[in-house]
Order: structure tokens, then sequence, then C-alpha cells
């Protein structure tokens, strides 16, 4: 029987693949067996870690830095747009808009998608999806590095003669789940800094700038475990975690953002999520629990509970440790392909362009796509390429 992928590995439980191209966060074909057992540690050739800085490669030489080295403006543009008229300040803001202190990147998490073999990593992929499409500032998810666990989605078992499609039991499900949960929390005890520390390694000699990790602290996280994810953080040369919380993981996590001094970023979710995670009205208690805690801002998130993400941008913008974005409708509302949802996209780039030090945008796909997961961020990466632009 040929070896199947993995569904996409979080803390509570295994994510079910999806079928069609591009569709991010949606269920679709599932297979699996029902029992796990020990993952081994990944292997990975040695890179030197003091390596000079190299050129990123380019793949089909169709990449595209989304972070330009510098953005020029003529004397004769100058001058016609002063003669137009432009006021001085809403010329330094378009000049801005335009500059490279605009950091645009990606979350590794919108990957979620891509195939995944059993007790194995999949950051080499990541980081060639990420070199093709020329983004160098991420949010590294630790499932990247993590060994996947065997997948809940139906599969083709039986003979060649006869065929059949196997589908597990809601008790086989719960079963396995709960099974590779153990078996994740076990690796996560075990993995020594070796193991990190070469995946530090590869991050930086694919060019890469890693401004936070992503994991889904919950209940089901022993105190070992969580000291086990600070200690990874360090170990990959992170200084932020982000994750939805709710407010009682986020005080079991105050002690130790505080003893390792890796800062927590809050992912804000929708008003009165059924998780009943940490939304904007919660948000400013949770913040006064720990100088440690700043905000994963979720202007997609925002937008779907009707909120104001320029106000709320300016109002954390000095506790903020990265911006996501995402195109989502109001009123409760799905993500959008860029342009299509209500979130103020542009207005939020403006915001960001005036931020010292600066606040990087990271694009998160989530929406319902028809193209690869590769080829949606590549668009979502060249929407905002061109929303910083100042408007003609």
């Amino acid at each position: 029987m040929p070896v199947k992928p993995s569904g996409m590995q979080t803390s509570r439980g295994i994510r079910e693949e999806s079928s069609g191209a591009g569709r991010a966060g949606h269920g679709g074909v599932p297979w699996a067996r029902p029992r796990v057992g020990v993952w081994p540690m990944a292997t990975a050739t040695a890179i030197a870690s003091n390596t000079p800085e190299i050129e990123r490669p380019r793949v089909n030489n169709l990449g595209r830095d989304y972070n330009p080295r510098m953005v020029t403006i003529s004397r004769r543009r100058f001058g016609s747009m002063l003669a137009a008229g432009v006021p001085l300040a809403g010329l330094t803001r378009a000049i801005r808009a335009a500059s490279p202190k605009l950091l645009l990147g990606v979350t590794s998490s919108s990957f979620r998608d891509f195939p995944r073999v059993e007790g194995q990593d999949n950051l080499d992929a990541v980081i060639r999806a990420l070199q093709t499409i020329s983004a160098t500032h991420i949010e590294l998810a630790f499932a990247n590095v993590e060994p996947a666990p065997p997948s809940v989605a139906p599969f083709m078992g039986g003979s060649n003669a006869y065929p059949r499609r196997v589908v597990l039991t809601p008790e086989q499900i719960a079963a396995t789940n709960a099974d590779a949960r153990k078996t994740l929390r076990t690796w996560r005890l075990q993995a020594g800094a070796g193991y990190f520390e070469e995946a530090r390694r590869k991050v930086a000699a694919g060019g890469l700038t890693v401004h936070g990790c992503s994991i889904p602290w919950d209940g089901s996280f022993t105190d070992e475990e969580i000291d086990a994810t600070f200690r990874q953080a360090r170990w990959l040369g992170v200084e932020t975690i982000s994750s939805p919380l709710s407010m009682t993981t986020a005080e079991r996590l105050v002690p130790f953002a505080e003893r390792h001094r890796v800062a927590v970023a809050i992912h804000n979710q929708a008003d009165g999520n059924p998780r009943g995670d940490i939304d904007m009205p919660q948000l400013a208690r949770a913040l006064a629990m720990s100088p440690m805690f700043r905000v994963r801002l979720d202007i997609g998130n925002l937008t779907a509970s009707n909120g104001d993400a320029v106000a709320e941008l300016r109002k954390y913008r000095s506790r903020l440790s990265y911006v996501i974005v995402r195109d989502r409708l109001r009123n409760g509302g799905a993500s959008q392909p860029f342009g299509e949802g209500d979130t103020p996209i542009r207005e939020v780039l403006a915001v960001l362009a005036d931020s010292e030090p600066p606040v990087p945008a990271l694009v998160e796909y989530d929406y319902v796509g028809l193209r690869t997961p590769v080829d949606e961020v590549k668009a979502s990466l060249a929407y905002l390429r061109d929303a910083r632009q100042p408007e003609r």
C-alpha cells in the first residue's frame, strides 16, 4: 500500500486533509491507521550556522521580492505632485506607503494543506514554497518542525481485486487522536536542542526572517510540555510565540514567558467565539497579566466581529508583534480572496507604514481557493504589494 500523507497536526487533534487544490482549512478526503507508534527524530544535513548572507533562489525566475530595497521618486514626479496641490503631509504618507519599511510576509500555516508523511516534519517543503514566492518575513508554525501524526481521513483498503473505501468510526478517530496527542507530548519532552538548532540553520540558509512561532496552546498541555515549547522557541532563535488563548491558559503561561523571556502574542479571535478564546473585549485584561504578553492582531477576525481594524491597530500598536492579514466579511463572514472581503487592508497598511519600529504584515491563507496554496499565497502577497502603493 502506498505511503499515506498525514493530516494537519494540532494539539487539539488531527485535522483532516483537503481534497481540493488550495482549499485551506476545509476538510476533505479522509483515511488513516487507528494506532500510532513513537515517532523517530528527523535527521537533517548540517549547514554551517555562521555562513554569509546568500541570495535567495528564484524558481523558474518567477520569484518576486515583496520587500524591495529602495523606493525612488524622481524629481519630476515629486515636483508634479506638489504642483498638483498634494499636501506635503499627504505626500510624505504616500512615500511611506511605498517604503520598504513596510514588511510583508507569510504565516507558514498558510501551507497547512501540504501533504504530510506520518512521523516526519515538512520544513523543507515549506521553505521551498516560501522561496518560490520570494517571501522572506514569516511566522513559523511549530507543526512544520514537528513530526506529522497519522491521518484520520477515509482511505482505500481491501485488495487490488476488491478495493473498498475504509472510513474510521468516531470512536476510532477519537482513539487515534488521543494516541497521537500523547505521542506528540512525548516527542516534545524528548526533543533536544540539536534538532531545533538544525531547523534554525535551514531557515537561515533559506534567507528567511522568523518573527515568531505559532502553536495552539490549550488545556491539554501539561506544565512540562509548555516549558518544552518555550525552550524550543529559544533553540529556534525566536523571541515570540503566538497562540489563541483562553483567559485560564493565558494565566498559566505568565511564569513561563517571564522565566524564558519569550513573548506570548495573543491571537485575537472573533468576538463570542464558541471556544471562549480571548477576543477584543477581553484583550486589554489579558495583556495586563504580564509585560511579556503582546498581540498577534488578526484584522480578519476584527472585521468579522464588526470591529474597527484601524482603530484597534492604533490602540495596540505598542504591543503588536505582527499583524495577520485575512480578508473576512463582516457579521461573522468567512475569509475571501484578498480584495473581495470587508477588511480595510489598504488603510491598515498605511498605518503600518508609519510604525516605528516596523510591524510586519503577514498573509494567512485560509479561504477556499481554486489554485494551489502556493499560488493563492503568491496572489495575496501581490495584492498587498499593490495595496501599499499610493492610490492614483
